[in-house]
């Protein structure tokens, strides 16, 4: 044994607006979590990034801490895993340099580059060879847009890759990254398991600007100087790790078919383990590597958690103005407990930011249906949290196309601090939801592939069980009122889809 006297894993998860290092112990058991936020650069609609020296800075931090932790608690710290969002992109310099912001999953600016993408290839074979529908979400369509808005920065570009590459490049002095990220990119071939010639042209580069590519349980050089610079052991590995949903997926006890894990936080997604790649005839679903010959079947929202946020920063604005108290989350979800089930014919589609799957429309945009002198802010805030749950159950369904009927739904993400929230999902989709104790599933996740690069883990079968402290079932009464409401949430999405084209663009002319 080294220093310490407990074997202990670090879990790095590189998030939308924070980063987060939790020590693991052996059978995935978190012991401490160091976190530090950062903000979210979105200055016009349709945009959101980061600044990637600021994440790298908050991520180094965290290690540091968690490091800090272990070695003063004993633990001695075998290995570090990462994970971090997936569909990031940023342009650098030859010697790992930022030359731009980060542009995040979130951010749709190269909506119109994917328009020309899906006008100029067959959209729906694109798809099966990526996983990915052709959506501004995805790298090629970002990356063309600093082709045609910032060609200086695209020229100059020596790389394109996301933040976790880039974090991992301020670690190790090299550029590295793995096939799970990569295979949420849009240029890599699912069957080839590989970066595609073809697919990179489309996005307008070649091999030579993108990453090498290693397997997510792959130990990565890191400097003996900045171990320790950190508080990490010399002999300490630095495991490259994968995307944040998929390994938000083990790390919630999602391993074998029938299970499924529905998470909701900033966003949300449902997502299931397949021993293959499989994509769905329509294109609403989404494929990705996870490691060892598994994949993650999954289909995501952009609107979930963030919607609420938004909602209890613009009372927070009216409250501050008028000097009393801001309402919190929690203030919310007290308020939409006050009315029953459907907010007294309140429909909220929480569009705010685009949407994934299923439609894959980055241009939608969110409405409130049936207002009227009636309502208060108490409907407005059930509104809201019965408008995620729709969206997640137009996600179910395509996910049990694909990936066969779910036998168990595990849930995570911050929805589970909320009964309410928990018990109008459960009613919406008509399912009992099983909770399970993972408040650091990504942190976790990446943890379990440290343990498998130490060779202390013999297999993703044998991952740390993740114990069920519960189920949430289907309030009675509810799942009726649900089912209709549900039909008419279906049809004004269809009815308003031919106008998002037009209110989207208004709002793209106007000054930021």
């Amino acid at each position: 044994m080294r220093s310490g006297s407990i074997e202990g894993y670090i879990g790095v998860d590189i998030g939308t607006t924070g980063a987060r290092a939790v020590v693991f112990d052996r059978t995935g058991h978190a012991w401490h979590a160091s976190t530090r936020t950062y903000p979210l650069l979105a200055t016009r609609p349709g945009w959101a990034a980061q600044n990637p020296v600021t994440v790298s800075d908050a991520t180094t931090a965290v290690l540091a801490e968690a490091a800090g932790w272990a070695r003063d608690h004993l633990y001695s710290v075998r290995a570090v895993g990462l994970s971090a969002i997936l569909h990031s992109v940023l342009p650098m310099d030859s010697s790992g340099g930022a030359l731009d912001d980060a542009l995040i999953w979130a951010d749709t600016r190269g909506d119109d580059e994917a328009r020309a993408i899906r006008a100029s290839h067959d959209p729906l074979a694109l798809y099966h060879r990526t996983g990915g529908p052709v959506h501004p979400m995805y790298l090629p369509a970002k990356i063309r847009w600093w082709r045609s808005a910032r060609p200086e920065i695209f020229g100059n570009a020596a790389t394109f890759a996301g933040i976790k590459e880039f974090v991992l490049g301020q670690w190790t002095g090299e550029l590295t990254s793995e096939r799970s990220t990569a295979s949420g990119t849009g240029l890599f071939d699912l069957h080839t398991a590989d970066w595609a010639e073809d697919l990179l042209e489309i996005a307008g580069i070649d091999r030579n600007r993108v990453p090498r590519l290693v397997e997510p349980t792959q130990a990565v050089e890191a400097p003996v100087a900045w171990k320790r610079q950190v508080g990490l052991p010399d002999d300490c590995l630095i495991v490259v790790g994968a995307g944040d949903g998929v390994l938000q997926t083990i790390g919630t006890g999602v391993v074998s078919p029938g299970q499924m894990v529905a998470m909701v936080a900033t966003s949300g997604a449902v997502r299931a383990v397949v021993d293959r790649p499989v994509t769905d005839e329509r294109a609403r679903t989404w494929c990705y590597y996870l490691a060892e010959g598994r994949w993650i079947a999954g289909a995501a929202i952009n609107n979930a958690g963030v919607v609420l946020a938004w909602l209890r920063e613009q009372w927070a604005q009216i409250a501050g103005a008028m000097g009393g108290r801001e309402p919190t989350l929690d203030d919310l979800t007290h308020w939409a407990s006050e009315v029953g089930p459907g907010a007294g014919g309140l429909l909220f589609l929480p569009y705010l930011a685009g949407e994934r799957a299923p439609g894959w429309n980055a241009r939608a945009r969110g409405c409130l249906f049936g207002l009227s002198l009636s309502h208060d802010h108490r409907h407005i805030a059930r509104a809201t949290l019965e408008g995620v749950a729709y969206r997640m159950r137009t996600i179910l369904e395509p996910m049990e196309d694909v990936a066969g009927p779910a036998r168990e739904i595990r849930i995570a993400g911050g929805f589970v601090r909320s009964p309410l929230w928990m018990a109008i999902t459960a009613s919406v989709m008509n399912r009992t939801l099983t909770l399970v104790e993972s408040p650091e599933a990504s942190s976790l996740g990446a943890a379990i592939l440290a343990m498998r690069a130490t060779g202390d883990l013999a297999s993703l079968d044998d991952a740390p069980t993740i114990a069920n402290v519960g189920s949430v079932s289907p309030t009675e009464g509810w799942s009726t009122s649900y089912d209709e409401l549900y039909a008419q949430y279906e049809s004004l999405y269809s009815v308003l889809a031919p106008h998002w084209d037009a209110i989207s663009t208004w709002q793209a002319s106007q000054p930021a």
